[in-house]
């Protein structure tokens, strides 16, 4: 199935969030993508995204915001309609 890389930024002050995700977005493949979890929506973080061959989807709840970010080589892109 696919790898799930979670990121849980809630407590990190800015720049960290960012700079935890922009790490890691470099070892996404069509297998895995990251879930970043972020008590505020990273709005900065789209942007650079849609210029970069990466897909994503957020998801607001109680926890705050979930982002769902993968390439656009993703193996299944409809396995984050249902989310």
């Amino acid at each position: 199935m696919y790898k799930e890389i979670i990121l849980d930024t809630r407590e990190l002050e800015a720049p960290e969030p960012m700079e935890k995700v922009m790490d890691t977005l470099p070892s996404l493949d069509k297998t895995n993508y990251i879930k970043m979890i972020h008590r505020i929506e990273p709005r900065m973080l789209y942007d650079h995204l849609e210029q970069n061959d990466f897909k994503y989807k957020t998801v607001q709840n109680e926890d705050g915001f979930y982002i769902y970010i993968c390439k656009n080589s993703f193996a299944d892109i409809s396995f984050f309609e249902g989310l």
